[in-house]
């Protein structure tokens, strides 16, 4: 087996989006992504993470040791993202193996994930979280690229795991009704709709639309931290 993660970034700031939205969170963001969602939505952190470096599970402890390690024994999460971290799902796990044979506990953990990989069971006993973001068809991609049933099923089926949805008008929410949510029965308690957005005047112009479908679908809103408080969609 490969004895390496490849990091695109890492960064401690405040889970932006979805449940946990405002917990102070460790971002662990990796390199790779199996779409390229490049269109009318854009996926907002491209530009990170094609590019990346490989570290060993070794000093990418060392690392945790020496920046971050404190931070989440008080309580931060562990969010594990992308471009797409399944991708690498047998280096994560290693990871969190090594991070409790080193430190004697692991973090409360996130995954960030466009719902196209199916999670191996081993690594969902140890992910407290997954945030399912999958894709429309304003990302650019066809439906047989963007949409893979038989991972949606299981990410549906699993407790922990919650799915947010970004839209900005009437043609994405008929598109996410007839696409997702109708023939995969997503639990309602499950679903985030998130406004689409780059910068803090296209999130206000959004977030009033997202807002009335989730109190008339009783859904759950989620806003966009990141723009809201630094007007940046990555690495703050």
């Amino acid at each position: 087996m490969k004895n390496h993660l490849r990091i695109s970034e890492h960064f401690y700031s405040l889970q932006g989006e979805g449940k946990t939205m405002g917990i102070p969170s460790v971002f662990l963001r990796l390199q790779a992504c199996n779409l390229l969602c490049d269109n009318k939505w854009r996926c907002d952190t491209i530009e990170v993470w094609i590019k990346g470096e490989k570290h060993t599970i070794e000093e990418t402890l060392d690392l945790f040791e020496k920046k971050y390690e404190r931070k989440l024994f008080k309580g931060s999460h562990l969010v594990i993202t992308g471009g797409e971290p399944l991708i690498q799902q047998d280096m994560i796990i290693e990871f969190l193996k090594q991070y409790y044979e080193r430190f004697f506990y692991i973090p409360y953990i996130e995954i960030e994930t466009n719902g196209t990989i199916n999670p191996k069971d081993e690594l969902i006993k140890l992910v407290n979280l997954f945030n399912v973001s999958p894709k429309l068809s304003n990302a650019g991609m066809t439906e047989k690229r963007r949409i893979k049933a038989e991972a949606i099923h299981k990410f549906n089926l699993i407790e922990n795991s919650i799915f947010k949805f970004v839209i900005g008008d009437n043609e994405d929410w008929k598109e996410l009704n007839d696409t997702y949510l109708k023939p995969f029965k997503i639990r309602k308690e499950k679903i985030h709709l998130m406004p689409s957005a780059d910068d803090s005047e296209m999130l206000k112009k959004h977030s009033q639309y997202v807002a009335e479908l989730c109190k008339k679908n009783v859904f759950n809103y989620s806003s966009r931290l990141q723009i809201e408080l630094w007007n940046k969609t990555t690495g703050v």
